[in-house]
């Protein structure tokens, strides 16, 4: 039963990006659909994990912070997630998600007397080979660029920020109250985007949420399932060397098949060398 988890949660972790670029091509002719994209998204999540929440209800007034901080950088991750996969590749956007990792084993060794390793140092050396070799770009589309790095690097902190709460919240608490982490941190995501919604005017409203509606909806519960499916296999046998490289390796692969035979995505020598670069980091810094 482990296993089956990890092999459902590798495709999970692929399902934010891969639902998201399609929600985003199918809506190519509208000049904004982020911010309804954004709103249906939280809120599939936040009906997911109140579900989830209720059926194991618990409650501590100080795990508020930490649910509000999660918030926030969910907010930052899924704002620069969706419009870095608008503006540029969905497999180099994924893999810098990925990446993330580098600020949490940073801060891990600063912060959490997480112990040195050596696979540790050359994790962060490959990531930052990797991370250069996919952001540059030279010729006439350089400047077309700019603006997905600016939302890949959002993407990439919020993802880092999300990480560093939810693992400093299971510390304190000895584990205890992540669900109720979860749902209240979603709660204040879901509050933002519903602000921004009613403030930011739509054109074709009704065409975009009748025709495309199940594909931000499809990822929020994704997006739900993957933590959820995570925080049951910390309880399992599986060690967690096995589990989190495997997900995020196993996931960037699924995104690589599908921009390539799906989304006819194009990639150069030098970022396919980046890509293999991230993977091999990504490992080392899972380990």
């Amino acid at each position: 039963m482990p296993y089956l988890y990890l092999l459902l949660t590798v495709f999970l972790s692929s399902s934010t990006s891969i639902f998201g670029k399609f929600y985003n091509i199918k809506n190519k002719e509208y000049k904004d659909p982020i911010s309804i994209y954004n709103l249906i998204f939280i809120t599939s999540v936040l009906i997911t994990w109140g579900i989830i929440y209720f059926i194991d209800f618990s409650f501590n007034l100080n795990v508020l912070i930490y649910s509000f901080l999660f918030g926030l950088f969910f907010v930052l991750a899924n704002i620069g997630t969706i419009n870095a996969i608008k503006n540029g590749p969905v497999s180099i956007s994924t893999l810098f998600i990925n990446l993330s990792l580098i600020v949490t084993s940073i801060w891990g060794l600063l912060f959490w007397n997480s112990p040195f390793k050596i696979t540790t140092l050359v994790g962060l050396l490959l990531a930052s080979i990797s991370m250069f070799l996919c952001i540059f770009e030279k010729g006439e589309n350089a400047k077309a660029s700019i603006k997905w790095i600016l939302f890949v690097l959002l993407s990439f902190l919020g993802n880092a920020g999300c990480a560093i709460v939810q693992k400093t919240q299971q510390i304190v608490f000895n584990g205890e109250y992540g669900k109720m982490t979860m749902f209240f941190a979603t709660l204040v995501s879901s509050i933002f985007f519903l602000i921004v919604f009613i403030v930011k005017k739509k054109e074709n409203l009704k065409d975009i949420v009748r025709n495309k509606w199940y594909f931000p909806l499809l990822a929020g519960v994704g997006n739900a399932l993957l933590n959820t499916f995570v925080i049951i296999l910390a309880s399992t046998s599986l060690s967690p060397s096995l589990i989190y490289p495997t997900i995020g390796v196993g996931g960037l692969i699924f995104v690589l098949i599908i921009s390539i035979f799906v989304f006819k995505e194009k990639i150069k020598l030098v970022k396919w060398i980046g890509i293999v670069i991230g993977i091999i980091s990504t490992i080392l810094l899972a380990l």
